[in-house]
């Protein structure tokens, strides 16, 4: 059951990095404020959740949950609920700022519900 418990951790590790290089892809090959805010927000979170619960669920089975080590869980537990509270909030508040700069590529957008004209 360790062994099985171990490759699944490792699993959740080894996704969460990959979403975590993927951010960075997204991040540094994106040319315009909305995609680069779309690839640094829902991967990025998504990575660090994954990582989290593989390195928490190799704490529980490896570990002897004295008080300390709970504490570290606990500490974990609460990074994780900071990063999934946070990170649609900066992402809304980044999305308004570049608007009102006008920092969207509006030619680049599949769907503009504020365009002026109507195209066929």
């Amino acid at each position: 059951m360790d062994l099985f418990l171990d490759i699944l951790s490792l699993t959740f590790i080894l996704l969460g990095a990959l979403l975590a290089v993927s951010t960075a892809l997204g991040v540094a090959r994106f040319r315009d404020t909305v995609s680069r805010m779309h690839a640094s927000s829902k991967p990025q979170t998504m990575g660090l959740a994954l990582t989290l619960i593989g390195v928490i669920l190799h704490i529980i089975v490896h570990g002897d949950l004295s008080i300390q080590v709970r504490g570290d869980l606990g500490m974990l537990v609460l990074i994780m609920l900071f990063a999934l509270m946070t990170a649609p909030v900066i992402g809304n508040r980044i999305s308004h700022v570049a608007k009102r700069e006008g920092l969207i590529d509006r030619e680049a957008l599949s769907r503009d519900d504020e365009a002026t004209t109507i195209k066929h």
